[in-house]
């Protein structure tokens, strides 16, 4: 058990350290370019930047969701379930305002957690 939460642990910080660099470099990137007289695209840049990463962790967490779901490892599968349902969390905002009615619970529970996180991050 000590193993599985060990390995729940470094699962969950997989998911957080590339996202925690490049909310770093995004931070030290904007800096940069405020001092510069050409800004160019620097906010383009970073966000093709998260959509690759998150892709990438999407592909790889779903992947490995599969391996442990096979292998019956209960804690590794909820923490890969976690972390997947992170990933999406956007996309469910996003359908939400787009094509669900804003009333339904289904669409009341990804707005209020998505929002909260964004009034979190001061965005």
């Amino acid at each position: 058990m000590k193993q599985q939460a060990l390995s729940a642990l470094i699962r969950v910080s997989v998911f957080l350290a590339p996202l925690a660099l490049l909310y770093w470099y995004a931070q030290n990137a904007f800096e940069s370019a405020r001092n510069q007289t050409h800004r160019g695209d620097t906010g383009l840049g970073i966000a093709v930047l998260l959509g690759f990463l998150a892709l990438a962790m999407l592909l790889g967490f779903f992947i490995d969701l599969l391996v442990q779901i096979r292998r019956k490892r209960r804690l590794n599968v909820a923490a890969d379930a976690c972390v997947l349902a992170m990933l999406l969390m956007p996309f469910g905002w996003f359908a939400c305002q787009w094509f669900g009615p804003p009333d339904s619970l289904v669409c009341k529970l990804p707005v209020a957690v998505f929002e909260g996180f964004l009034s979190g991050l001061k965005l």
